[in-house]
């Protein structure tokens, strides 16, 4: 039988997981272009709660 330590922890690693899902989040964005070059790059994002559009150009 598992002691009453042990649960508070799995029960406090649970909650600690749990509240990191929630807080990290994730960005509802879908990419619609994304064009690689020997010289940079570029990608087109679209956010999928506005329909906005942003870009992002590397060189």
């Amino acid at each position: 039988m598992r002691q009453p330590r042990d649960v508070v922890h799995f029960l406090l690693l649970t909650a600690a997981m749990v509240a990191g899902f929630i807080v990290s989040g994730c960005d509802n964005k879908e990419t619609v272009l994304d064009v690689e070059t020997p010289d940079g790059g570029m990608e087109v994002t679209r956010d999928l709660d506005d329909g906005s559009l942003s870009v992002d150009v590397e060189e």
